[in-house]
């Protein structure tokens, strides 16, 4: 059963991420979906990046949110975001590609922890996250009829 689950969530990320969302514009690319984690990457281009040219804060944290909150996802939950910290280590420049790794810590009733890492190409870790997810219900096929009916 999970891994229908699995099957369908990743289907429906692949047919999410193109549509006109945050995840469109950092132009996500699925690695690994499995339970209670996920792994995706992003190659940075020059909208990602501050004035510096260096990964723009807001771009890390927008992609540790999405990992942590898709983690929270695969265990068939549906969540928002309580609160989110980052620890910035290092920077990296544009043109580079990022890893993003998300995995669920605590998996509670009402509350979830997840744990985030994003690391550049050369395996150096840049940022790393937590955060709090208040569970608002169960994530289903039912709640999104149209992508319900995709092809299996």
């Amino acid at each position: 059963m999970m891994q229908e689950h699995l099957s369908w969530l990743y289907k429906y990320l692949l047919e999410t991420y193109k549509s006109p969302i945050l995840e469109n514009f950092l132009k996500l690319e699925i690695v690994d979906l499995s339970e209670g984690r996920f792994t995706c990457k992003t190659k940075i281009t020059d909208k990602h990046c501050n004035i510096y040219g260096f990964v723009h804060g807001g771009t890390l944290a927008s992609l540790s949110d999405i990992v942590m909150g898709v983690s929270c996802i695969t265990l068939k939950k549906r969540v928002v975001t309580i609160d989110m910290s980052n620890s910035y280590i290092k920077n990296s420049p544009v043109g580079c590609s990022l890893t993003a790794v998300g995995e669920v810590v605590s998996n509670g009733k009402t509350i979830m922890r997840a744990s985030g890492q994003i690391f550049n190409e050369d395996n150096q870790l840049l940022v790393r996250s937590q955060a709090s997810y208040f569970v608002t219900g169960n994530f289903c096929e039912n709640d999104y009829p149209v992508l319900s009916k995709m092809p299996q």
